[in-house]
């Protein structure tokens, strides 16, 4: 099955070809947390960040040009508007195939069989941003698609995508579990004032996502993920023996050495 676009600002044909390919369900238990922002794009519990540095000057770029010629409201700059449109649409879905690609690339190389994502309702009141030109301008920001462009390339690894409440992910330690607005700054990074452990804000909400997938109570979580893990940086972290708790203990790191239930795995 195929489409044919011809694209008249370009002079170009653009033939689509979707090919369907059966793919079983990658077994193991192993999770990988990503959490969605504006500053990083996408940041996993694995330690990788995805800048958004280009895609939000792309964006403020586009914004200010169709601004500028939505002012001007001639017939010629209505006709710019359409092409910048097509250009702009064009920006944003490269950069996101690319993020998504290098999402699944690192699911695989730490032998994840789920991504676990924020559900996208309300994502942009939740933004970790209190600039509301900037929100303003990333209307058309495209998390959603993000998210789809995500699951079908994880499925071609037999690797699930799964969408979990994002609710307090952002104010919760990964370490303690203690929750509190005041622990991440209005810079970004993430102070617990409880433990006094210290993250990159989104590194730790990134983990944070992949916890709530594995304390899904067992009967609603996805079949298959049992005794989960918690795919990080260097090694993994494991459920604690009563599986409905939010607190967690690393166990071992990719070396296999033991850490103490009140060590952390430094990853920043």
């Amino acid at each position: 099955m195929g489409t044919l676009h011809y694209r008249e600002d370009e002079g170009a044909f653009y033939l689509h070809i979707v090919l369907l390919k059966e793919v079983e369900q990658r077994e193991g238990n192993r999770v990988m947390g990503v959490d969605l922002n504006l500053k990083n794009v996408a940041v996993t519990s694995t330690g990788a960040f995805f800048d958004g540095g280009e895609l939000l000057w792309g964006q403020n770029h586009y914004f200010r040009v169709r601004r500028s010629l939505q002012a001007k409201g001639t017939r010629s700059a209505t006709q710019a508007l359409a092409r910048l449109s097509g250009r702009e649409n064009r920006f944003v879905l490269d950069r996101l195939h690319t993020i998504s690609r290098r999402l699944v690339e690192e699911a695989d190389a730490h032998d994840c069989s789920y991504i676990a994502v924020e559900r996208l309702t309300h994502i942009r009141e939740n933004m970790d941003n209190g600039n509301d030109r900037i929100k303003r301008q990333m209307h058309n920001w495209a998390f959603r698609e993000l998210q789809e462009m995500l699951e079908w390339k994880a499925a071609e690894y037999g690797i699930s995508v799964e969408p979990i409440p994002p609710a307090f992910t952002s104010q919760t330690c990964s370490r303690c579990g203690h929750q509190s607005s005041t622990n991440r700054g209005s810079d970004g990074w993430f102070s617990c004032n409880e433990c006094g452990q210290e993250y990159d804000g989104d590194y730790n909400a990134a983990k944070n996502i992949g916890m709530k997938l594995l304390t899904v109570p067992e009967g609603k979580r996805p079949s298959g993920l049992s005794h989960g893990q918690l795919a990080l940086k260097s090694g993994t972290l494991n459920l604690s023996d009563d599986s409905s708790s939010a607190e967690f203990r690393p166990e071992e790191e990719s070396h296999g050495q033991a850490l103490s239930s009140n060590a952390s795995v430094s990853e920043r």
